[in-house]
């Protein structure tokens, strides 16, 4: 505990930068996705909450038990972030009404935004396969240790990495997850491992439109040092306030 403690006052510090024109908008109201995943989801759900929280500009929700949302719930938000997955249970599927609501919250506008392992889930579900990228798929994607990763912004118009600089953060770099030919990559991730074997640079951040709604994921963010990466905390908060509003306002992080 005492380690995500330090973990939350240097995010403070770090976010501070990012609340010089938080008084000007409108809080954007998020929902969290939590209660479940194969990752350290206790320590992370907090630190999302507070990198959030801190940027001045997100009211933030967490719920732990995402499969009782019904429609009227999700009309409180104007986007979702997940921090959920079922892992190794790899089959199971949320109550109708809780996968209809959030596909008609997406596509009525709201954003969604997801993260590392969090699209790893509802393999039969095929409707989420279309709002999902970069899940984790038995028997081809792999990932080696730990280790420095290498992140570079091959899109550099769109709001979300507009002005953002190429960074390293220590992170699990995926290779070979699923694709989903839907969404636009916006920046690929390699590392020493990688490179030596000649395997090619991994897309890493993404976006999508569905209906009326914008999506966002990275495979970024394995675990609390990779999170509280600067490179890592400007993509979510960038990610998440373009899913939600289709702008971003928030400036890079130095």
């Amino acid at each position: 505990m005492r380690k995500l403690k330090f973990v939350l006052i240097s995010v403070g510090l770090i976010l501070f930068v990012f609340n010089t024109s938080s008084a000007k908008n409108k809080s954007i109201r998020i929902l969290i996705f939590s209660g479940r995943n194969n990752h350290e989801w206790k320590q992370t759900t907090l630190l999302l909450n507070d990198v959030l929280t801190q940027s001045g500009i997100f009211k933030v929700e967490i719920t732990n038990q995402p499969d009782t949302l019904k429609t009227e719930d999700f009309n409180k938000f104007n986007v979702v972030l997940s921090n959920w997955n079922s892992w190794p249970e790899n089959d199971l599927l949320w109550p109708g009404k809780t996968e209809n609501a959030l596909l008609q919250f997406i596509e009525k506008g709201g954003g969604f935004v997801t993260f590392h392992a969090s699209t790893s889930v509802f393999y039969k579900w095929p409707d989420f396969q279309k709002i999902s990228t970069a899940a984790w798929i038995m028997d081809k994607t792999s990932h080696g240790k730990r280790s420095y990763t290498q992140v570079t912004i091959s899109d550099k118009n769109h709001p979300v990495t507009k002005g953002m600089k190429d960074f390293s953060l220590f992170d699990e770099l995926w290779l070979n997850a699923a694709e989903n030919p839907n969404f636009k990559v916006l920046g690929y991730a390699t590392n020493e491992e990688s490179v030596e074997k000649g395997i090619k640079p991994q897309p890493a951040i993404f976006v999508a439109g569905y209906g009326k709604g914008r999506i966002f994921h990275t495979i970024l963010g394995h675990d609390l040092k990779a999170m509280q990466n600067d490179g890592f905390l400007g993509l979510i908060l960038r990610g998440t306030e373009w899913a939600a509003t289709g702008e971003v306002t928030q400036p890079i992080l130095k």
